[in-house]
């Protein structure tokens, strides 16, 4: 990235014990992931102070560390006291406003070209269907992770190298501006929005906001910037219209400038046709992902692909864990990963492809509370239910304080689907002791913090059964 002593110069402060023969070669938060000549930034989390693990940075390679002028001569003293092999301290009033301008003042110095990825649902996925086309033809940085965020932005943004033609940016947000804020960071050519629905809630307070926060992404591109969008969206169409913003579409309607068509799961992988070109297809068993991949290729369209170029079988793709992966255990029993997150639409988008899936035994879901939905998450919840009662599932078995009422509402609708709600993941577990043979399917869903991949890890380790 820099030098000490052009990083001396952006952020206008000395640096203690500067050592010119070092450089930055990128910017890192976490010791565990931090690689030799990265500058360490130390910030203070709600569980964790990063200058506690000053001496393990600099014992993994750090160049260099960021830290909080407030604490300069604790630290110093720290060091003295303990003889840390310390070098090129930067104290700075506020680390992570430095650490950003770092990342932003080396992102002009780079050509590759950005393109911002943000919605509610299917930001990742369709990052790492991008990203694997782009990187057939060009030399291509993606988002890891989870570094969509505040943080985890200018992380990206230090580890582009001179190389790169392209970087794709996954943006997330759960406040008005914060995707406004990551676009003037990352200075994105072109833009995806993936379907917008209610997630968030209760940072964005109304599905409004949640569009408008999206529509950051659109307000940061240049005019002639290149923007793809779903064609069902009447109010994001709408805005757009009013925004006098073109937009390329894609979906599943006759209005859709590049439709989707024939799309069906067979023998774990995905078909799809687009304009009729294809079929393409990608591995899993999640249908609803052909939008995703659709999207995708609009934008390598739309960045100087031709059809030609684009694989039809797509090999490799980086699906990150907890989106809707089946595996077949030792033990027969085939599990589906979908717990990643939840919100109303990625659940309708899972039970839907659950539905769809072949009956090899019973069917079974594993859910917990959709979080942060805000003063309307009773009806949410409630809707949630409704859904599953009608989804051909045998046995629904929840836990979380939201999920007692999804639960009444499958039960009060009588479709035969047996529903059962639990104080503990522990409790869960017993009873699929008791009930899985193999061949049956559970699929596993609920917002991240809710951890509903332990119950899923308590599966694995079961034994064949009897």
């Amino acid at each position: 990235m820099f030098s000490y002593l052009e990083a001396k110069r952006l952020l206008r402060c000395p640096i203690e014990f500067l050592n010119e023969s070092l450089t930055i070669r990128s910017l890192s938060i976490d010791t565990r992931t931090l690689c030799p000549g990265d500058l360490f930034v130390a910030l203070q989390g709600e569980r964790s102070d990063g200058h506690e693990f000053l001496a393990s940075a600099f014992e993994k390679g750090a160049s260099g560390a960021l830290l909080d002028i407030r604490r300069k001569d604790e630290l110093l003293a720290h060091a003295r006291n303990n003889k840390m092999k310390i070098k090129n301290l930067i104290f700075v009033q506020d680390a992570q406003a430095s650490m950003a301008l770092l990342a932003t003042e080396y992102r002009k110095k780079l050509s590759v070209r950005v393109i911002g990825i943000t919605g509610s649902v299917g930001k990742t996925t369709t990052k790492e269907f991008l990203y694997y086309l782009l990187r057939q033809k060009f030399s291509t940085l993606a988002t890891t992770g989870n570094l969509n965020n505040h943080l985890g932005v200018p992380i990206m943004l230090s580890r582009l190298e001179a190389s790169h033609d392209f970087c794709v940016m996954e943006m997330g947000a759960s406040h008005l501006q914060e995707i406004r804020y990551l676009a003037g960071l990352a200075a994105p050519l072109g833009g995806i929005l993936t379907p917008i629905g209610p997630a968030h809630l209760a940072g964005f307070g109304s599905l409004e906001n949640v569009y408008e926060a999206k529509l950051e992404l659109v307000d940061s591109l240049p005019p002639k910037g290149p923007l793809v969008v779903p064609d069902n969206d009447e109010r994001l169409l709408h805005k757009l219209q009013q925004k006098k913003r073109r937009a390329v579409t894609v979906g599943f309607s006759d209005c859709a400038e590049y439709k989707i068509t024939d799309v069906h799961a067979k023998d774990e992988e995905v078909f799809f046709r687009l304009c009729e070109r294809g079929p393409f297809s990608f591995s899993g068993q999640a249908p609803f992902l052909a939008l995703n991949a659709g999207l995708a290729i609009a934008m390598a369209l739309s960045l100087g692909f031709s059809w030609e170029e684009l694989p039809l079988q797509w090999k490799d793709v980086g699906f990150a864990s907890g989106r809707f992966r089946e595996t077949i255990l030792s033990n027969g029993v085939r599990i589906i990963d979908d717990s990643y997150n939840a919100n109303p639409v990625s659940f309708q988008n899972a039970l839907s492809a659950f539905q769809l899936l072949p009956r090899t035994g019973k069917k079974i879901i594993v859910f917990a509370d959709m979080l942060e939905l805000g003063p309307e998450e009773n009806r949410f919840h409630q809707e949630l239910g409704q859904r599953i009662a009608v989804s051909a599932v045998d046995i629904a078995l929840a836990f979380g304080k939201r999920t007692q009422i999804s639960v009444e509402a499958i039960r009060s609708l009588g479709s035969g689907c047996d529903a059962s709600h639990f104080e503990s993941p522990e409790e869960i577990l017993d009873v699929l002791k008791k009930v899985l043979r193999p061949g049956d399917r559970v699929l596993f869903k609920g917002s991240r913090s809710m951890h509903v991949e332990k119950i899923l890890e308590g599966v694995r380790a079961f034994p064949l059964f009897l």
